[in-house]
């Protein structure tokens, strides 16, 4: 396996020129789409529960489809910079829209572990039903309830984010 140095940033072919709105480089590598098999046996894995599959795609991850429209792989710790920079606030889950975003983090590191985008906020009877769009790792976007990731993320904690409501 070859190593990479400076993978992700300026001299990486496999990176792209993202950037925050302070304009602050966003470290990021393309990668190749897995196999049709890889991908099958993700959906097997994953598409069960609450989750309905959206796309089998594999270029990108969570932080990407979120924060990049899908063109490219960002670690999650880039983030809370990207928060920062673009001027999200965070928001009480009584104020949630589509939209907002969704952030899973470890409840004792405070590491984020998974992101994604809220697609819908609504009461069910007396309780707040969030379904969530997000990819899991590389294995495709799934529509889910809020609570209904992968094991691999591990017990999380949520908080939800918006791009700043000022008024204008």
């Amino acid at each position: 396996m070859n190593t990479i140095i400076g993978e992700g940033g300026l001299s990486d072919k496999a990176s792209i020129a993202l950037s925050t709105s302070k304009n602050r480089r966003i470290p990021n590598q393309r990668m190749p789409e897995r196999s049709p098999e890889s991908m099958h046996a993700a959906k097997q894995l994953h598409a069960k529960g609450s989750r309905q599959l959206r796309s089998l795609r594999s270029t990108y991850n969570c932080v990407s489809m979120v924060f990049a429209n899908r063109r490219t792989f960002i670690e999650p710790e880039q983030i809370p910079m990207i928060l920062q920079d673009d001027e999200y606030i965070e928001v009480r889950p009584d104020d949630l829209m589509p939209g907002d975003v969704v952030l899973y983090k470890d409840p004792d590191t405070e590491d984020i572990k998974h992101v994604g985008l809220v697609l819908a906020a609504e009461m069910m009877f007396e309780t707040k039903r969030i379904r969530v769009l997000s990819q899991f790792g590389r294995d495709g976007e799934y529509i889910h309830d809020l609570d209904d990731v992968p094991n691999f993320y591990g017990k999380t904690v949520v908080r939800f984010y918006s791009e700043s409501r000022k008024a204008t």
